[in-house]
């Protein structure tokens, strides 16, 4: 299919949804789960499928938010109801699969507007938890922070896989997570930073953004959900997978079911062999000093670093405030050089950074 293929979850981009085995057996606070597929095509003739699994009463308003929904993301095409497909296998989502070639697969991380509570660690955290596998040959890596957005409103690639962050309405229903699946091998993520997406799951006033982001990963490597659809009968196994269809709290590491999964599509033989012992040493696919900072009162314990360097990477920092010897130093934007104790950040010591928004950089 030409264009791009974008999956949008309400819960998780592909379909993480609310607690339980069953959608018989969803929560009592929470609502019916409903998939709607639709196609979306531009002025000259490119199409995208957009799959939606939505929390509402019934198939006809379930419809109706997935239309509401596709319009704010994809504006300017023409969307229509798609025919049901056959069910596709259940650990590969797509029509293709990363080549060996393509591995280790770049991700960068955009932190603008992510809750407090999410840095880069959680990116990282999962993006290491399928790349350490044994049984598999598939990699990612960590490419740090980024200024780019992910991309999934919009037709053709931009050459970065990226993470990224939006407020999406929640008046009406609410979408957690869109991943789009590009035909030239590119995917992006976008998750919803609305605090009112997690209350209308009906999982309570907080979402495990680990568990979430290690789900999404999993999407992105290929697999489908653990569950064949359209949701069920499950294993006991497949219901314990970090890719089983529906949320159900916290859960940071890869089940049985999960490592077979990646094993089958990316069998631990497909790993390449270093052409030559001279090829040139890779760095860590990991940053050592990724600091990542929230709007209000951060307390960083940062590496060592001149000031200029600390400031000039997060341009969100309005000051920094330091207590050294018995008395408060502080570095303030904008202030005249004279006035300005602090030159230097070291390690071991922490800091108080007033920030004005959300920014992040990975220091070497």
């Amino acid at each position: 299919m030409d264009g791009r293929t974008l999956v949008a979850a309400l819960g998780l981009a592909a379909g993480l949804l609310l607690g339980g085995t069953a959608l018989a057996d969803a929560p009592a606070h929470g609502v019916p789960v409903h998939r709607v597929t639709l196609t979306a095509v531009a002025p000259g003739g490119a199409s995208t499928e957009l799959t939606f699994e939505v929390a509402a009463t019934s198939e006809a308003a379930a419809s109706a938010l997935a239309h509401s929904a596709a319009a704010a993301i994809a504006t300017g095409l023409h969307v229509a109801d798609t025919p049901e497909d056959s069910v596709t296998a259940q650990w590969q989502a797509w029509p293709w699969k990363w080549n060996t070639g393509e591995l280790p697969v770049r991700v960068a991380y955009n932190p603008s507007g992510a809750p407090a509570s999410v840095g880069p660690h959680v990116i990282t955290a999962a993006l290491d938890a399928w790349s350490s596998v044994p049984s598999s040959s598939f990699r990612f890596e960590y490419a740090g922070i980024t200024e780019n957005t992910a991309t999934v409103a919009s037709f053709g690639p931009d050459g970065e896989n990226v993470v990224s962050w939006q407020s999406l309405d929640c008046s009406a229903g609410c979408v957690l997570g869109i991943t789009s699946k590009g035909a030239a091998h590119e995917v992006d993520m976008l998750l919803n930073s609305n605090p009112e997406a997690a209350a209308l799951l009906g999982v309570g006033t907080k979402v495990d953004w680990r568990t979430v982001v290690l789900h999404e990963f999993g999407h992105m490597a290929g697999l489908e959900h653990s569950c064949p659809s359209p949701f069920g009968p499950c294993t006991p196994a497949e219901a314990d997978a970090v890719m089983f269809y529906q949320y159900r709290g916290l859960l940071r590491a890869l089940a049985p079911d999960d490592v077979a999964g990646i094993s089958a599509l990316y069998p631990a033989e497909d790993v390449t062999p270093s052409p030559t012992p001279t090829a040139p040493v890779m760095p860590s696919p990991y940053p050592e000093y990724p600091i990542f900072l929230s709007a209000g009162w951060n307390l960083v314990a940062p590496p060592d670093l001149g000031i200029g360097v600390l400031t000039a990477g997060l341009p969100c920092l309005r000051a920094v405030y330091a207590y050294e010897g018995g008395d408060w130093l502080s570095w303030i934007r904008g202030a005249p050089e004279s006035i300005q104790e602090l030159t230097e950040v070291t390690s071991w010591h922490a800091y108080w950074m007033l920030a004005e928004g959300s920014c992040g950089k990975d220091f070497p």
